[in-house]
């Protein structure tokens, strides 16, 4: 549990107990964009507390089972000039993430999985354009309010949070951040500390992999792809041995329930939209790594779906070949550009031998629900309104939609 505050860290208070919460990052000496004034403190959760008191805020405990999941990814707007692409930060039409999180606050979910990409405001608005005009930016504590913590207030309050880094959100972006805020490791937060002197990534850059129960059945795990990009580690380095190794223990945490989801930013079974809908080839440096740690299938035994975002579309894929279903949520709020034409990827293959039997696709903004049923779970994604886009269920790996 964190908290985020311009003061000394705040006490927990539940029935008649009282602890302190502990510092995790000070404020940084930083002035403009690029600083930290903010002060992140964090604590366990209470054992045997149904709810407690921060500050002003109720904070109610985890339910034992969590059986309704909204997922959203890719949620930030974009502020970029290295491309020209400047969203209506300040139009809720082309930013429209407020509302997104309202649909999702009125779904009254056990949980929100975020699959990565929360932070885009990496330029100032340029002058004289009204849509974004007097925007927040920078990888500082002013972009990420903007961009995450202020809209997502009531939403982070209602109900716990599973955060999976993005590619946004890697060391060379908006990194020192999201190692402050929402790395799961507990304790002093990490740094983007530079690359070792012979070349590599960053410490900063791993996250060990991590399992969170759903069910006695189920389980997410949670792998941290943000550095993973297009481009795979060379074979034999230590960064491929690292992510290799991390894969192992996504093998050793599948064993431990009988069905897993496995969520990461970086799709490997998906398609790139494209202007015209033909479906574009998909390039994960993970996806190397993954047929050599799991070759056919891509992941070990138990893996019935994977969770993702990275491509700003909602795009649901289920296969006649042995592969889990490869879900996308990248329609959180984030500008998007392109489409996907369904005939076209039912006769595409996204990786040579991969077989595509069930397609959606859809471009509006939006949510999606996972609720859990006897035989599996039942997906419903909704767009910025409430209206429903898509409904399919997942039983095993078999999506039906």
């Amino acid at each position: 549990m964190r908290a985020l505050t311009d003061d000394a860290c705040p006490a927990l208070r539940w029935g008649g107990d009282l602890s302190a919460m502990q510092e995790r990052a000070a404020p940084d000496a930083v002035v403009g964009p690029g600083g930290f004034r903010l002060r992140v403190c964090e604590a366990p959760w209470p054992q045997g507390a149904t709810s407690l008191q921060v500050g002003a805020i109720t904070l109610q405990a985890p339910s034992i089972e969590l059986r309704r999941i909204v997922v959203i990814g890719d949620t930030g707007c974009r502020l970029k000039a290295a491309d020209r692409d400047f969203q209506g930060c300040n139009d809720p039409a082309r930013w429209p993430f407020a509302r997104v999180l309202a649909r999702a606050l009125a779904l009254n979910p056990d949980l929100v999985v975020h699959v990565g990409d929360y932070h885009y405001r990496e330029s100032p608005c340029p002058p004289g354009m009204t849509s974004c005009a007097g925007s927040a930016w920078g990888y500082g504590d002013e972009g990420w309010q903007a961009d995450f913590f202020r809209p997502a207030q009531p939403l982070l309050a209602a109900a716990p949070w599973v955060f999976v880094r993005g590619n946004h959100e890697s060391c060379t972006r908006a990194g020192d951040g999201w190692l402050r805020y929402l790395d799961a490791e507990p304790g002093p937060a990490r740094h983007c500390d530079a690359p070792p002197a012979a070349g590599g990534t960053s410490d900063g850059d791993f996250t060990e992999p991590f399992a969170v129960p759903l069910s006695p059945r189920s389980q997410l795990i949670v792998f941290d792809s943000s550095q993973l990009g297009t481009a795979a580690p060379e074979r034999g380095s230590a960064d491929w041995q690292r992510w290799r190794a991390q894969l192992d223990r996504v093998a050793a945490l599948a064993g431990q329930r009988a069905q897993s989801l496995f969520v990461s930013h970086h799709p490997s079974l998906a398609f790139n939209p494209s202007g015209t809908g033909k479906p574009g080839t998909l390039r994960s440096g993970l996806t190397p790594l993954l047929q050599d740690a799991f070759p056919g299938r891509l992941f070990p035994p138990g893996v019935q779906a994977t969770l993702h975002g990275h491509l700003h579309i909602l795009q649901l894929q289920g296969f006649a070949t042995n592969q889990p279903a490869s879900l996308v949520f990248g329609n959180g709020g984030s500008a998007a550009s392109g489409r996907l034409d369904a005939a076209a990827a039912l006769r595409t293959e996204p990786l040579a031998g991969v077989r595509v039997e069930t397609f959606q696709s859809r471009t509006e903004f939006g949510l999606t629900l996972l609720t859990a049923t006897p035989q599996g779970w039942q997906l419903q994604a909704f767009d910025t309104l409430g209206q429903p886009l898509v409904s399919c269920s997942l039983t095993g790996q078999k999506l039906r939609c």
